[in-house]
């Protein structure tokens, strides 16, 4: 019997390490983080981030007077190719955009404004490269 219960010991132990690591979403993903000021229409970029391929690229938005509405691209450093901009909605996380399947590479941020372009805007960008 006693033998009989070291087993069911391991096997429950097993099972539960097996179970809590899949069912973790932490594990399945890790990312990088990084934060930049931003000014609309300077001509400059707005952050960088690399990513792996097929990674993501989550944006947000804040310290930005919210009645301009914004819209952001990521320009590859390499190709020089960019993404079509993208509003920037909000979300229950913040004021956000998000790319996925993006090649791997270094990428600058580009903050832009729908209306209004030639009053600048200014916040604060955060780019998070998500991977698997």
């Amino acid at each position: 019997m006693k033998r009989f219960m070291s087993m069911l010991v391991v096997i429950i132990a097993v099972v539960s390490i097996t179970f809590i690591g899949f069912a973790s979403p932490a594990s399945a993903y890790d990312y990088d983080q990084r934060s930049f000021w931003f000014t609309t229409g300077d001509g400059q970029w707005d952050g960088y981030m690399s990513v792996p391929s097929g990674g993501a690229i989550l944006v947000n938005i804040t310290d930005w007077t919210p009645t301009d509405a914004l819209k952001v691209r990521l320009c590859s450093a390499a190709t020089g190719n960019c993404t079509a901009y993208k509003p920037i909605f909000y979300t229950d996380n913040g004021n956000e955009a998000y790319f996925t399947n993006m090649a791997g590479g270094l990428y600058y941020g580009d903050v832009a404004k729908l209306y209004g372009v030639n009053r600048e805007s200014s916040g604060r960008i955060t780019l998070r490269g998500y991977y698997k």
